[in-house]
Parts: C-alpha cells; structure tokens; sequence
C-alpha cells in the first residue's frame, strides 16, 4: 500500500497539475461609415476538448496542436476614408473600441492628426501610431496561460 502511494506522489510530482488553457474575455464596439454603432464580443480562449487542442479568436474556432506564438488583426485603411477590420465586422468602420484584459485598443478619426493617412489614429493603451503604407496589424503574443503581450506592427509613432 505504500508502495502504491509512493509511485502515485512520484507520478503528480511529474504531472503538470494544470493544463495549457485560458480563457480571455473581449468587449468592442465598431462605429459604421453610416454612423450607426453595433457592440460585439471577441477574445482568446485556448483549452482542450475531446483529445484536440481548440483556439478560439472572436467568433472563428480552429483545432491546433500547442498554443499559438501570435495572432494578428488587420487594420486596413481604404482611400483614406474608411477602415475595414475583418475579425471584428466585415462593412467598412469609421472608428473602434476593444477592450481585452489590460489592454485599450481605439481607432478614431483625429482631425489635428494632420499627418496621419485619413487623420485615423489607432491607439493600444497610451501609444498612438498612424498608417505606414500597407495595412497594420495588432500582433497578440501568447504564453500557455494567455496574452503576453500586444504589438502593433506596419504603422507608425508619430513625433511628439
């Protein structure tokens, strides 16, 4: 019998006692070019089921063999007017919030924003970047216990 208790102590000390999973709740809301305004809800959430691993971003669920490395939400400016951001709405948006965790992301048309492309400024917490070139992209970074960190990545600070 002590035996039998010995080996199980030995075997949890080598088991993880909680497994890879999180669970991260998101608050948006996107204003459309019409100015008509629709909430939605868009996190992260990472656990198994039924022997598979499944990550869930907003509204899209995938099965995936570990925790991803990242997951990217482009922002695309179109003729300088509009922005279209797939992963939240698919009609053009003139402005949006997300709330998720610690982090503020807003995106929002600043009249004095002279040199940003259409004055659109995105903003993660207490920076603020304009449009480059291309699309931008919100880079999530994630461990096995949730979000590491965010970056936007394809836009850029301006000078202050």
């Amino acid at each position: 019998m002590k035996l039998q208790y010995l080996l199980l102590s030995t075997a949890l000390l080598f088991t993880p006692l909680s497994q890879a999973q999180f669970d991260i709740s998101g608050e948006g809301k996107v204003t459309l070019t019409n100015n008509s305004s629709q909430t939605f809800d868009f996190g992260f959430s990472y656990f198994r089921q039924d022997g598979t691993y499944r990550f869930i971003v907003g509204r899209q669920s995938l099965n995936v063999p570990s925790v991803p490395q990242k997951y990217s939400i482009a922002v695309i400016l179109q003729g300088n007017s509009h922005v279209w951001v797939p992963d939240f709405i698919n009609d053009p948006i003139s402005s949006f919030e997300l709330q998720l965790e610690q982090y503020s992301i807003k995106l929002f048309a600043d009249p004095q924003a002279v040199n940003a492309p259409g004055n659109f400024v995105l903003q993660l917490n207490d920076e603020t970047y304009y449009f480059n070139r291309g699309p931008g992209q919100i880079n999530f970074y994630f461990t096995e216990t949730g979000i590491r960190d965010v970056r936007v990545e394809g836009m850029f600070k301006p000078r202050k």
